[in-house]
């Protein structure tokens, strides 16, 4: 039995969704370590997390808001020109959407992630 009573249907749409959207920033990810500078690849990153975040926050997938907003908050940062791209910041980013992968298999298996 799911966790997402009724919203079985909704929960599908935002993973397949979702699944697009974040390979779509896996691959400027690849180019973002080319042009760490690209203002609107930082931007293209940020509006992908932000869309992610708004379909989990409609299913009420609190952990995974948490992370695409300390994500694009680092996204944010890094468009204003706060912070600069780095490895260690790249490797934080990677990491990251690892674990939001993480989460689209927990949620495909009806389940809310930790």
């Amino acid at each position: 039995m799911s966790e997402f009573g009724g919203m079985d249907e909704l929960l599908q749409d935002f993973l397949t969704e979702s699944s697009e959207l974040l390979s779509d920033v896996d691959n400027k990810l690849v180019e973002l370590e080319r042009r760490p500078d690209d203002k609107n690849m930082l931007h293209d990153i940020f509006r992908g997390f932000h869309t992610i975040k708004g379909g989990a926050g409609f299913l009420n997938v609190s952990p995974l808001v948490t992370l695409c907003h300390r994500t694009e908050n680092l996204f944010d940062k890094l468009r204003n020109g706060e912070l600069k791209m780095a490895p260690d910041l790249m490797d934080a980013i990677l990491d990251a959407t690892g674990i939001v992968r993480e989460m689209f298999s927990i949620l495909a298996q009806g389940r809310m992630p930790a």
